[in-house]
């Protein structure tokens, strides 16, 4: 498959289908003459304040029409894109302007205070370069590059964490987006007018596939409206009504909106392809997900990091992967070989546990200015010794099943996921230990039932520290995906002999309150506290409540909230407005304004609560496990997410 630069592809789509809807949000359309236009402006303005080929340019916008529209000006020009989340913590974005040290920055509508502060922050030479609201159609102006593209021309920066609590840059490079946009779309004949889903912050590199799948083949990148990121019920009924064809999302988000969608009855008529990333896909998901849509909607699941470019190996989920103790991440895409390699270097044989290195030519170009990292991670072929021969080291454990395919194992470092976006434990360890409170911190990944991760900081504090302060002091440098739900002060951390943190010797991560907590903890009082608080530990990661605990204090996060919402909704038939939970967020405020609500519909409360006498007779429906790591990070920033498990 020769070559062609991703911009060039989109260039020949806008000449097919001018009056196509290009971009579709809430806030408005864009047809692909108008997306044309806008990139024109853009790469007109950049190109008069003097970037060019190989200029690295932040995109600091939150409306997703700007957002593509300044990807595809930031090309034309053969400069290199760096999209950012505009939810994420100012400490963060000025981090990753630090490191760019742009020498300009697009700026988008809406986002001009909070762009205005980062960039006075961390860039103040840049120069800003504004997005116009609207823009002549016209189809006039197209500056380009003023040579032609290079495969292995930068083409943008994504951020992910780094373990030293940093995010760390990492180059892509112009073949590696063409190989995979062409792959999938050949993959699942992606035709003229698919509309397909765009749930990733733009900050991630999972937004490479939800922009350029479609704008290369006529079709219209769909955008959700905010809230129903948040909300499965909400995204469920969008996705449904918005007849969405191809949706890239996390196995934690599709959880939620499969059980939405089995409870409404939402059948998605004009749904194709699932396409799962990001983290592992449990079997038991992929049943309901078969149970649901049986063989009509096929369900891929994808492996690879953005150092290699988003996906390298895939794997459609059949009826009977779901047996399995884990499903397939699959076989590799074409010009891409899976090593799977032992302690010495040496093959592991098939059936034995080994770790995963990949072998592509449209790998990453490594870690932007950190040579050290990507000497350690892009190494020579151990098989070969050729010193031309360059694998990637994953970090990840795996091994051949007897039918041929990959099975996924874990990570063998301290990388984890959650939600879909990478996490460096080091790296949130490092943070902590940058509060004076804390002498030391070691952080840990737990699951849920159901095998929803978490992550639990345990922390060696100053006489009289308080833990939950460090949650604030977490949540103003990392993204969501970061924080760890639970904080576990202990008089002193297990070291080995050598004085290192002994992992193996800390406690098991339990999300309940101490014993010594016991006489202070208020258990629920009423029917309505008792019947919320089994759809409180239903959802959220403790087993045990104090009813004037609020829901933050427990793991709960802004998915959580929804989806907790959401299921009382089902559970007692009315609704409960955000900002109204938000003001007292624990189950006693809740089941007060829950009250309210009935007596405001005049259903008497007798009558609803005849079945509730005895309380264990009620059945909450199962599986409410499901965070939404996608919409979150969208939401709540963050560093870049990778395709993969």
């Amino acid at each position: 498959m020769a070559f062609e630069a991703i911009q060039s592809l989109v260039g020949r789509a806008i000449g097919r289908f001018p009056d196509r809807v290009a971009v579709e949000t809430p806030a408005g359309r864009l047809t692909y003459a108008e997306l044309d236009a806008r990139a024109g402006e853009v790469a007109g303005a950049l190109r008069a304040a003097g970037a060019g080929a190989g200029s690295l340019v932040p995109v600091l916008a939150a409306d997703r029409r700007e957002i593509v529209a300044a990807l595809l000006g930031v090309l034309r020009i053969g400069a290199v894109f760096v999209p950012l989340d505009m939810n994420a913590p100012d400490v963060r974005l000025e981090q990753m302007l630090e490191d760019t040290a742009p020498g300009w920055a697009v700026v988008g509508t809406g986002v001009a205070e909070t762009a205005a502060r980062v960039l006075a922050a961390a860039a103040p030479a840049a120069v800003r370069v504004a997005l116009a609201e609207t823009a002549t159609a016209t189809g006039a102006g197209r500056p380009a590059s003023t040579r032609e593209p290079d495969p292995d021309d930068p083409a943008y920066i994504f951020f992910t964490s780094g373990s030293t609590g940093r995010p760390k840059g990492i180059v892509g490079r112009l073949s590696g987006i063409d190989h995979f946009v062409r792959w999938e779309t050949g993959l699942l004949g992606v035709e003229p007018g698919w509309r397909v889903s765009q749930l990733t912050s733009p900050a991630f590199d999972a937004v490479l596939r939800d922009v350029f799948v479609p704008l290369t083949t006529g079709g219209t990148i769909c955008v959700p409206p905010a809230e129903a990121l948040l909300d499965p019920s909400a995204l469920t009924r969008w996705l449904d009504a918005a007849r969405v064809d191809l949706v890239h999302c996390v196995p934690s988000l599709l959880r939620g909106v499969i059980r939405e969608a089995a409870a409404g009855g939402h059948e998605f008529p004009a749904l194709r392809c699932v396409a799962m990333s990001g983290e592992k896909l449990p079997p038991a998901d992929a049943g309901r997900f078969l149970d649901h849509f049986g063989d009509r909607v096929r369900l891929l699941n994808l492996y690879g990091p953005t150092e290699t470019t988003m996906t390298k190996t895939f794997h459609f989920v059949t009826r009977a992967d779901v047996d399995r103790p884990s499903l397939p991440i699959g076989r590799p895409l074409p010009d891409t070989e899976v090593l799977l390699l032992n302690g010495l270097g040496e093959p592991a044989p098939p059936g034995n546990v080994g770790e995963i290195f990949l072998r592509t030519p449209y790998r990453s170009l490594g870690y932007h200015r950190q040579p050290v990292a990507t000497a350690r991670a892009f190494v020579t072929n151990p098989l070969t010794g050729d010193p031309a021969d360059i694998v990637y080291r994953t970090g990840d454990y795996g091994r051949l099943l007897p039918d041929g395919t990959l099975e996924f194992l874990g990570r063998k470092d301290h990388q984890v996921k959650i939600g879909g976006v990478r996490v460096e434990l080091d790296g949130v360890e490092a943070v902590l230990r940058e509060h004076p409170a804390v002498r030391d911190a070691a952080v840990v990944a737990a699951e849920e039932e159901g095998g929803v991760p978490y992550l639990c900081a345990f922390v060696e504090l100053a006489d009289g520290a308080d833990p939950q302060v460090l949650r604030g002091h977490v949540r103003e440098r990392l993204p969501e995906s970061a924080i760890p739900a639970m904080f576990v002060p202990l008089a002193e951390l297990p070291r080995t002999i050598s004085g290192k943190i002994d992992r193996r010797a800390l406690p098991t991560p339990v999300l309940r309150r101490d014993a010594d907590d016991e006489q202070e903890r208020v258990g629920p009082r009423t029917p309505t506290e008792q019947a919320v608080a089994r759809v409180w530990t239903s959802i959220l990661p403790v087993d045990e409540v104090d009813v004037h605990e609020s829901v933050f204090e427990v793991g709960g996060s802004s998915l959580l909230v929804f989806e907790l919402l959401s299921r009382l909704v089902g559970e007692f038939g009315v609704e409960i407005p955000l900002q109204d939970f938000l003001a007292g967020p624990t189950i006693a405020e809740l089941a007060e304004l829950i009250e309210n609500a009935i007596l405001a519909k005049d259903a008497p409360l007798d009558d609803l609560f005849v079945s509730l006498n005895d309380i264990s007779d009620i059945e909450v429906i199962e599986g409410a496990d499901g965070a939404g790591g996608a919409g979150l990070a969208g939401a709540a920033g963050g560093p870049a997410r990778e395709s993969g498990v």
